[in-house]
């Protein structure tokens, strides 16, 4: 079955879920912080900023944590809101400023168009438009990197939901340009892109997950009209980028890594340009399964930090001296 198949009713009803349920309460993350000395800001600092991009304005900002010297390239890591989320609101529960100034990390939060993104075969008016959301990322790395000094070796790319699939996109459009890719709640929106090349990837999903079942039959939720063939799913996303990244056993069930109360780690490690392909299964978890969630992660696993941790083992020097 190609995967156009798989997601036909995912958009409807990610809208319908964030019409009734308000997923996470928007709250504002400040005016940026003025400019100040050698490095221009007071740091930390929340930076603004916008292009125009195939005749819209697109909009950012970033996160530059207080250890950033202009003098050393700083690991750059994009973070992509869920649909009918906003950037400011994904900021306050994604926790990824927690990496930003433990790690060094600058982050940036990008807008997507109408609170979606074309992530494939969803989601929203991003999706209906048709917009090159990749190109626009892409650009805005760029027009970052004009101003922040980056290791263009260590960018990488996560997000929830809607994100999580622009993520996916991201990964397998722009594998380039993306050392590796970590994400919460969705999987690949398209078929393997012909540019691809092999980088490392990580999903991390609940079992309770009533938006975007974990399990391999969509017909089964109620949130579907049946019509899905049902072969999609958490396991099966991972053995599919599995199978594009030439990993050893690729054809068979994913190993599992790491067994503990509320989680598991499974994947695959042999695989080609020294990547690897993880899933981390959340026993207990829903559909946000972030730390401030007492709902949807119940027991507080640290997503962000597993997800850091895994993406932040590549960089893209490492992958050249593979070749």
């Amino acid at each position: 079955m190609s995967m156009s198949k798989r997601f036909a009713s995912v958009c409807s009803f990610l809208f319908l879920f964030t019409t009734l349920s308000g997923c996470i309460a928007e709250e504002d993350v400040g005016e940026p912080l003025p400019s100040a000395d050698a490095t221009g800001w007071d740091l930390p600092a929340l930076i603004d900023d916008c292009i125009e991009f195939d005749g819209l304005e697109r909009c950012w900002f970033t996160h530059v944590p207080s250890s950033y010297n202009p003098e050393e390239p700083s690991p750059l890591l994009v973070n992509l809101h869920g649909f009918g989320g906003t950037n400011s609101a994904f900021y306050n529960y994604s926790q990824f400023d927690a990496i930003a100034e433990t790690h060094g990390v600058v982050v940036v939060y990008p807008q997507g168009h109408e609170d979606s993104w074309n992530a494939g075969w969803c989601c929203g008016e991003a999706k209906d438009v048709a917009l090159d959301d990749v190109g626009f990322i892409l650009t805005m790395i760029e027009t970052v990197s004009s101003n922040i000094t980056v290791d263009d070796s260590r960018i990488y790319a996560s997000g929830h939901s809607n994100g999580c699939a622009m993520t996916h996109k991201l990964a397998n459009e722009a594998s380039h340009v993306f050392a590796a890719a970590g994400c919460m709640a969705l999987y690949l929106l398209e078929e393997p892109h012909p540019s691809y090349s092999p980088i490392s990837l990580i999903e991390v999903h609940g079992v309770l997950d009533g938006v975007i079942p974990y399990g391999t039959s969509y017909s089964s939720s109620v949130y579907f009209d049946g019509s899905l063939e049902g072969e999609e799913g958490a396991i099966q996303n991972i053995m599919d980028w599995a199978e594009m990244n030439g990993c050893g056993g690729s054809i068979l069930p994913p190993e599992i890594f790491e067994v503990y109360s509320d989680y598991s780690v499974m994947g695959y490690d042999s695989c080609e340009n020294g990547t690897e392909v993880k899933l981390v299964t959340l026993n207990y978890a829903h559909h946000v399964p972030y730390t401030n969630s007492d709902v949807d992660n119940p027991t507080n696993v640290d997503t962000v930090q597993i997800v850091w941790d895994f993406i932040s083992r590549f960089s893209k020097s490492d992958e050249l001296s593979t070749v």
